[in-house]
């Protein structure tokens, strides 16, 4: 047998090898590290399309069955600009293609579905912005957050968080038609902020 056959590696030889193999080691750590942190950026973005589309689900039903004669909204600048409202937040009787943050309606109670005149109490769904934030597209807290609040339902002197982190949720009239559209954000582990926008429309009772 040749004794140079079973000769182990010498420091030399390690020191080579190793300086071989520590930047493909070095690439392989940093290419796990990257697909680690692309997954959970996926996993987050996805679980705030989840969430964001249950929420606004969530709204939509609460106002699905609303009667669309005891509609008031909360009135915004153009409001009072076209002499609808004296100042911005009166609840008004809704106009057509205007975006409102504020809702106010009576549905049917469905205890009696023959009549329609039996209804609930009046019902508010309100987004509510944070007092750190301002209506003007800037994160003013530093939150990384643009213009957040929160969505709350009233109804019957008692005030419900429905949703926090919102950054925007308007409701839009178009005859029978209410378009509700949401911006709901969330922060990741590592800061970076995932925005999801979702939109829900549905036809309201004429009557």
């Amino acid at each position: 047998m040749n004794p140079a056959t079973e000769r182990g590696f010498t420091l030399i030889e390690m020191t080579i090898v190793l300086a071989l193999a520590f930047p493909i080691l070095t690439g392989l750590a940093m290419t796990t590290t990257s697909v680690n942190q692309s997954i959970e950026a996926n996993s987050r973005a996805a679980d705030v399309n989840t969430f964001s589309r249950r929420a606004l689900l969530r709204i939509a039903n609460l106002i699905r069955p609303a009667q669309m004669s005891t509609f008031r909204v909360l009135s915004v600048a153009l409001d009072v600009t076209e002499l609808r409202a004296t100042k911005v937040g009166e609840w008004i009787v809704p106009s057509d293609l205007v975006e409102r943050p504020g809702l106010e309606f009576r549905s049917a109670s469905g205890l009696l579905s023959m009549n329609a005149a039996l209804t609930t109490s009046e019902r508010r769904t309100v987004f509510v912005r944070d007092p750190t934030e301002s209506p003007n597209g800037v994160d003013d807290d530093g939150d990384g957050l643009v213009d957040e609040g929160r969505v709350m339902l009233l109804q019957n002197g008692v005030t419900l968080n429905i949703l926090q982190n919102v950054e925007d949720l308007t409701f839009e009239l178009d005859g029978r038609l209410l378009t509700i559209r949401m911006r709901v954000a969330r922060r990741a582990t590592n800061g970076r902020i995932h925005r999801f926008s979702t939109t829900s429309q549905f036809y309201l009772r004429n009557n």
